[in-house]
């Protein structure tokens, strides 16, 4: 019977994983902060954070990364160039392309979003047993493990 079980579970598995991602995403969107005079755009959000943490890549790579149609990623870059979060420079490697990297304001910015997720998740924490944020840690590098086992530059 105990076999049973953990077939069930284990074939349950995938999908109780997608919904808690889908959840804890819903979630963390809804609780974010954005920057002081600034409004929430989720997916600008993505691109900015893709850019920040990816110096230098194309709107090509960008689309790729968060499976994007090109021209939508590019109408969300030219915004944010407008609005001084993003610098478009021309590719060292070859002049016909462009790079995108971080201004000081998306550096800033993304350190404000960053600190008011940690915020939510740290008193969500806190309400939580001590024995459930145990848990939770000793989850984390297995959860790493298949996230750049789905998205390999993860």
């Amino acid at each position: 019977m105990t076999e049973d079980v953990t077939e069930r579970e284990s074939e349950q598995l995938p999908a109780d994983l997608v919904r808690l991602v889908r959840t804890l995403h819903r979630a963390l969107r809804q609780r974010q902060t954005p920057p002081v005079g600034q409004k929430v755009r989720p997916l600008a959000q993505e691109v900015l954070h893709l850019v920040e943490s990816r110096p230098g890549v194309s709107i090509r790579e960008v689309a790729d990364s968060l499976a994007m149609q090109p021209n939508n990623v590019s109408t969300i870059v030219t915004q944010l160039i407008r609005d001084g979060f993003i610098d478009r420079r021309p590719s060292a490697r070859d002049r016909r392309f462009a790079e995108l990297h971080p201004t000081e304001k998306t550096i800033g910015a993304g350190r404000a979003i960053d600190d008011s997720l940690d915020e939510v998740i740290s008193d969500a924490l806190l309400r939580l047993p001590p024995q459930a944020g145990q848990r939770i840690s000793a989850a984390l590098p297995d959860l790493w493990e298949l996230a750049r086992t789905i998205v390999p530059s993860a």
